[in-house]
């Protein structure tokens, strides 16, 4: 099976790079996919894979069926890109200013849409129904994945898998948690409003640039007074902005930042303490403030069996498998795991002679070991002929 899988990538390794290419040139940014999702539907439809009517915006699902019975397994690609200008000298960059696929989801479209592509030609694999979810909007708030879960994508799935390429990890490695895989993720602020004047009449005023900073530092506090020991989180107070002119008492003051946790429960816990603490202080001092929390992304939570049969997959064709580390990365894969199991992986990417020198994601040089592409996509073969007993 090893070399059957291999010899596949082989015949789909030009095109896969040719795919990835064209993505990699022509970025866009979350809600705005509209030339890469025309992409990924033309590449479908010519493949004779039906496409999943009621999704909303640029996302788009992919379904394919075979003769024979079998479980519906969904694979997940996000394809939006990043507000960030290119500074990589390669032959196929960014041709949109100010917009790059600095984050791989160009390796992620690739890799499924070749997945697509060798099981639609070698329907004899196919056991089952296959969805091919390419999801819009990952890198910006509420995020693809909610509405596509709103639109019914994963009532008739079974389980579901997602890949991530990553330059943190050298070539030849796939990494997985058997637990949580990101961290839920939020966002808070807090405007404090006291009453502005004179600088030299401060008794006629009420400051709010001292609360404010009151505020902040008790904030500082919360994660540690809140969470277990032994559980992940950080609390971020990121901003403050108020006031202008050293003569000038201002009227309002704001405030705010970020809270990760890997704990979908503590992260509602440590919002309800922020209104709490902030209303508190403010009204000690005869102020009051408005406070706003907003949560991101849910904690991402593999399913244990499916990250076992993404690691026995990958061993089996001839990878190191590692157990991922804690991470407070936001990943919004989580909604489609809160409703079906199943396990998120990532693939390493980056060149094991200039891991010293990897660029993390989010960056104008990010930059991946195209070797990794393959990998990638036979990891994905393996996983889907593990999941239907064919491996």
């Amino acid at each position: 099976m090893k070399n059957m899988i291999k010899t596949l990538v082989d015949a789909y390794e030009s095109k896969l790079l040719e795919t990835r290419h064209h993505l990699h040139e022509n970025p866009e940014l979350s809600f705005q996919e509209y030339k890469t999702a025309d992409y990924i539907r033309e590449n479908l439809k010519n493949m004779g894979i039906e496409l999943q009517e009621g999704i909303s915006g640029t996302s788009t699902v992919g379904i394919l069926k075979g003769s024979e019975p079998g479980p519906c397994i969904a694979f997940r690609a996000d394809i939006d890109a990043l507000p960030v200008v290119e500074n990589n000298d390669l032959p196929y960059k960014s041709k949109t200013p100010g917009i790059m696929h600095a984050c791989g989801h160009d390796t992620h479209v690739a890799c499924l849409l070749t997945l697509a592509d060798v099981l639609s030609s070698h329907k004899e694999l196919v056991k089952g129904t296959v969805k091919f979810v390419f999801q819009a909007a990952e890198e910006k708030l509420p995020g693809g994945a909610k509405q596509l879960c709103a639109d019914g994508v994963m009532n008739d799935v079974d389980f579901i898998f997602g890949m991530h390429s990553s330059s943190g990890y050298p070539l030849g490695t796939v990494v997985v948690s058997h637990g949580v895989s990101s961290a839920a993720i939020g966002i808070y602020e807090v405007t404090v409003h006291g009453k502005g004047g004179h600088g030299s009449s401060p008794h006629e005023c009420l400051n709010p640039v001292p609360v404010a900073c009151m505020v902040a530092n008790t904030l500082n506090q919360i994660m540690g007074e809140k969470k277990s020991p032994t559980e992940s989180g950080v609390f971020t107070v990121s901003y403050i902005n108020g006031g202008q002119y050293p003569n000038i008492i201002t009227d309002d003051v704001t405030l705010g930042g970020n809270v990760r946790t890997l704990d979908n429960q503590l992260i509602l816990n440590i919002f309800k303490n922020i209104e709490g603490v902030s209303k508190g202080i403010c009204e000690g001092y005869g102020l009051t403030c408005d406070v706003t929390t907003t949560v991101g992304y849910p904690a991402t939570v593999n399913t244990p069996k499916y990250a076992d049969l993404i690691q026995n997959a990958a061993e089996e064709i001839g990878y190191n498998v590692i157990e991922k580390p804690t991470s407070l990365g936001g990943e919004d894969f989580a909604y489609y795991v809160m409703e079906k199991p199943g396990a998120f992986f990532h693939v390493g990417m980056a060149d094991p002679e200039r891991l010293i020198t990897s660029t993390p994601h989010h960056n104008g040089q990010f930059i991946l070991d195209e070797r990794g592409l393959r990998i990638a996509l036979e990891t994905e073969i393996a996983v889907y002929l593990k999941a239907t007993g064919q491996m």
